[in-house]
């Protein structure tokens, strides 16, 4: 075998306080990402890593690159993408709410209901809004 990784800048963390770090994340993936680098620590190949926690042999690499370039922030960063952008603009959300705040479907046009369903909600959205 050839060498193996290596954490190049261990950013004040020792395999025990890595440990101990480990075990306070409620996050499995979180977790395991600290467990890749107590594991390198503790002299494992990445192969070895990768077969342990069952994670991609690149990504132990990624995992290794984060923490030795930024430490524990780097590594448990976590870029989410932004999502599907709301089809209601801030206004039109508040305005929804006050309505379902302070009124009664009947009270808005919509039949004799009392109380509102997803269906009531649909079509004042439809309506009011002009999105279908």
């Amino acid at each position: 075998m050839g060498k193996g990784l290596t954490i190049t800048n261990g950013h004040g963390w020792t395999i025990e306080r890595l440990q101990a770090h480990e075990k306070t994340i409620k996050k499995a993936s979180m977790a395991k990402r600290v467990a890749v680098i107590r594991l390198i620590m503790q002299g494992y190949y990445a192969i070895q890593v990768a077969e342990l926690l069952n994670v991609h042999r690149e990504t132990i690499s990624s995992y290794v690159q984060k923490f030795n370039c930024g430490g524990m922030d780097e590594l448990l960063h976590r870029n989410y993408s932004p999502g599907k952008p709301p089809y209601l603009s801030a206004g039109e959300e508040q305005e929804l709410k006050d309505m379902i705040a302070c009124s009664t479907p009947a009270e808005e046009g919509y039949g004799c209901e009392s109380r509102r369903d997803t269906r009531i909600l649909k079509q004042v959205i439809e309506d009011k809004f002009s999105i279908v």
